[in-house]
């Protein structure tokens, strides 16, 4: 596994005030998993990431970043490390609340992490908590295939126009391991569950895993827990 990226569905919020949506941001940001020190990313070449404690400053950036694309809306791209080299344990961050929108990526977990499930699952956890309105989240892993750098959703998907479950995903529905017999865990979630396809590091080519993914797609399928892209 390269990388995987948690796709968040959320509430659509147009913030302009931007003190308020940063303490919220910061309050979601204790509830990660590890000890990060969190940055905020660059607007234009030449810029050094800011520590997201320095208020002032990262306040003046994000509106600076609206003014750029347009907007008067909240907005941020946050990653845990002041360099955007692609380390291993690299998590990387954006925020648009405007457009429904969050993603955590986390570069090679299963490198730094000794049990990377449960891992990405406090992450999932950690936003599910901080009450942004989340409708559906997918675990979706980047790696490797055929030669070509691919992600789950595209290359292995059993239903390529819906979401799908790839590694784990949250839906908003307490379901049971009866309705899910095949689901490695199911952890209980706000509003809902986590279903995980594998437990341990999902491997896009291992046919075993896609193949248990793509079976408990087409049960989730069946309880009405796809939603259409």
């Amino acid at each position: 596994m390269i990388s995987v990226v948690l796709r968040f569905q959320i509430a659509t919020r147009q913030l302009t005030d931007y003190h308020t949506a940063y303490l919220h941001l910061l309050q979601m940001l204790q509830r990660f998993p590890g000890r990060n020190t969190w940055y905020c990313a660059v607007n234009t070449p030449g810029q050094m990431p800011l520590r997201l404690q320095h208020t002032h400053a990262v306040l003046h950036r994000l509106r600076v970043r609206a003014e750029l694309v347009g907007t008067r809306t909240f907005g941020v791209s946050l990653l845990n490390q002041e360099t955007v080299e692609r380390r291993p344990g690299l998590i990387t961050i954006d925020y648009s609340p405007a457009f429904g929108y969050l993603t955590v990526a986390v570069h090679r977990p299963a490198d730094v992490q000794p049990n990377p499930t449960q891992w990405i699952a406090n992450i999932l956890l950690a936003v599910l908590h901080s009450g942004l309105g989340t409708r559906y989240a997918v675990a979706d892993v980047y790696d490797a295939l055929n030669g070509r750098f691919q992600n789950y959703h595209d290359a292995c998907a059993s239903y390529p126009g819906r979401q799908c479950l790839g590694w784990m995903a949250y839906v908003r529905k307490a379901v049971s391991a009866a309705e899910l017999p095949r689901a490695a865990l199911i952890l209980p979630a706000p509003g809902g569950s986590i279903v995980v396809s594998v437990d341990g590091a999902f491997n896009l080519a291992d046919r075993k895993h896609v193949r248990t993914a793509n079976t408990l797609e087409l049960q989730m399928y069946e309880l009405g827990l796809l939603p259409v892209v």
